[in-house]
């Protein structure tokens, strides 16, 4: 079992956050993470433009999963995922 930390830069629209949010859930039940601990850190101002953006909403998690190429799926997913402009994985145990 591998824990990770991940944190998300979405694009800020209320609407879409709570969007993305609910597909970022919903696709670890599928690849059977277990969510450990989750932090809506709000919106804030990017260093630098993303995709047209000058704010995202960072949004971190913290999961476990059995099966770490189950998670490269999900990365696959994330990364033409329009709503999130940037992620960043971690690997704490």
């Amino acid at each position: 079992m591998r824990k990770y930390e991940i944190m998300y830069v979405l694009d800020p629209q209320d609407e879409v956050t709570k969007e993305t949010i609910g597909w970022i859930k919903e696709h670890y039940e599928g690849i059977k993470a277990r969510l450990l601990k989750e932090e809506e850190m709000g919106k804030r101002k990017l260093a630098f433009e993303i995709k047209n953006k000058t704010d995202g909403f960072y949004y971190l998690t913290q999961l476990e999963v059995d099966d770490p190429s189950s998670l490269q799926d999900f990365e696959h997913e994330a990364k033409i995922n329009q709503n999130i402009l940037r992620y960043m994985k971690l690997n704490i145990g």
